[in-house]
Formats: structure tokens, C-alpha cells, sequence
């Protein structure tokens, strides 16, 4: 690899995580500056939209990182691949949480702020930080890389650095099924083409997520029995089985 390769690829690497930190500090200190000041007024989605969507919209512009890009596969065995695929990961998540014998709830606003103020705040942070992370590892990362390293250096630099950009006191309950959706997640950038995709799949698995255990209340996965354990292996197991056999399908039908 050449010099001009190792340094976009190194620009990329750490112009992207750096932005991604920079658009999420941002993004809550707006959030819970306008939630300290006002916390029955919730303005705070105008600028941190107009901020991340900008400059997710000039970077595409400026480096055509797949926001403009049509998607390449049907909608049907898209959608397939992302439901399976998901299922997959969040049954390794289930199964890392009852390893670590953690417990989860459903994350909530600002303290003190009206309810209209917390649910405002839950749509636009989802939004929001979904943008960031595909806009900025997916999209500026993934893209800048694959044209210089290839495609599984690309998914593999993507996937290391996006990990450590999450919260790491919550991180090491569920390692492995970040690795996973997140590799998941690298694959779907490159057979679907386009960045809309992941970015719509990034903010439905959050909010559907969140709205999930909303309804469940907090669960304890200590807890879980063993039998419970057993059918959500099998599940995942399968579930990665049909991942796998719809992406073979989809790269089979855009190779003819």
C-alpha cells in the first residue's frame, strides 16, 4: 500500500471517529443545555438536525459517501437480510447480558423536563446520533476505506473503531453482539450501496429498542432461565443461518 493510501486511510479512520465524538457532544450538550434552561420548551432539535444533516449532507457532497446512492437490492430481501441479520446480534446480546448476569432498561430523557420535553427528546437524539454514527463509520469511514484497502480491511477498521466509540462502562455486557450488529450493519453498507439504508436501519433498531422495553419494563437477564437460554440460541443460530444464506442470494444476483 502506498503512502497516499496509508494516509486517506488514516485520515479517514480518525477524521471520521473524531467527528462522530464531535456531532454526539454537540448533539447532548444542546440537548441538555435547552433541558437545564427550559425544560418545558424543547428547541434544542433545530440546531442539532440543522448541524448533524448538514454536514452529513456537504461530506456526501464533498466525497460521494453513498447518501445519493440508489439501493442496489429489492426492498424485500433487504428488509429480509436486516430482520434476520439483527435477530442474529440482539440474541447474542441477550445471551452476553444473562453471561454477565446484567440488567436493562429502557433509557429515559433529562431529569425534570415535561413529557412532551422527554418524548421530543427520544425522537431527536435517536435521530440524531443513528445519523452520526452511520454518517461518520459507514459512510465517511467505510466509503474512504474501501477504496484504498478493500472491502474486508474496511468492514474490519470500521467495525474496531465504532465499538470503542460506545460508552464503555455499558460496552463489555454486550461486546460481542456490538461486533456483530456492527459487522452486520458494515455488510449491509456494502451489498445495499447505499447510506440511506443504514442510516434507516440504525435509527428503527434503536427506537424499536427502546419502545420494546418501555413496554417490558426492566429485565433482569440473570434471571432468565436455562430452557429460555437454549430457544434463544437456537433462534440466533438460525437466525445467522438465513443472514447468511439471503446475503449469498443478494451477492449471487448482483454478480450476474
Amino acid at each position: 500500500m502506498n503512502s497516499p493510501s496509508v494516509k486517506a486511510a488514516l485520515a479517514a479512520s480518525f477524521g471520521g471517529t473524531l467527528l462522530f465524538v464531535f456531532l454526539v457532544a454537540f448533539s447532548l450538550t444542546v440537548a441538555h443545555f435547552n433541558a437545564d434552561t427550559m425544560p418545558n420548551l424543547p428547541w434544542f432539535p433545530i440546531p442539532v438536525l440543522a448541524v448533524v444533516f448538514g454536514v452529513t449532507w456537504w461530506c456526501d457532497k464533498r466525497w460521494d459517501i453513498g447518501l445519493r446512492t440508489p439501493c442496489k437490492v429489492p426492498p424485500g430481501l433487504l428488509i429480509a437480510f436486516i430482520v434476520f441479520s439483527t435477530l442474529a446480534a440482539r440474541s447474542l446480546w441477550v445471551l452476553e447480558k444473562a453471561w454477565h448476569g446484567d440488567s436493562y432498561a429502557a433509557p429515559t430523557g433529562p431529569e425534570g423536563v415535561s413529557p412532551v420535553f422527554a418524548a421530543v427528546y427520544w425522537v431527536a437524539i435517536s435521530l440524531a446520533l443513528s445519523t452520526s454514527s452511520e454518517f461518520c463509520f459507514r459512510g465517511i469511514m467505510q466509503s474512504q476505506l474501501s477504496r484504498h484497502l478493500g472491502l474486508w480491511s474496511a468492514i474490519g477498521i470500521v467495525v474496531f473503531f465504532n465499538t470503542f466509540a460506545h460508552p464503555w462502562e455499558s460496552l463489555w455486557p454486550r461486546f460481542f453482539a456490538v461486533v456483530a450488529i456492527l459487522f452486520a450493519w458494515g455488510w449491509l453498507r456494502h451489498i445495499g450501496g447505499s447510506l440511506k439504508v443504514c442510516i434507516l436501519t440504525h435509527i428503527v433498531v434503536v427506537m424499536g429498542d427502546d419502545v420494546l422495553f418501555w413496554l417490558t419494563g426492566p429485565v433482569d437477564f440473570g434471571q432468565i432461565s436455562q430452557p429460555v437460554l437454549v430457544i434463544t440460541t437456537v433462534v440466533g443460530l438460525s437466525a445467522l443461518a438465513v443472514s447468511v444464506y439471503l446475503s449469498r442470494l443478494i451477492t449471487g444476483r448482483q454478480s450476474k
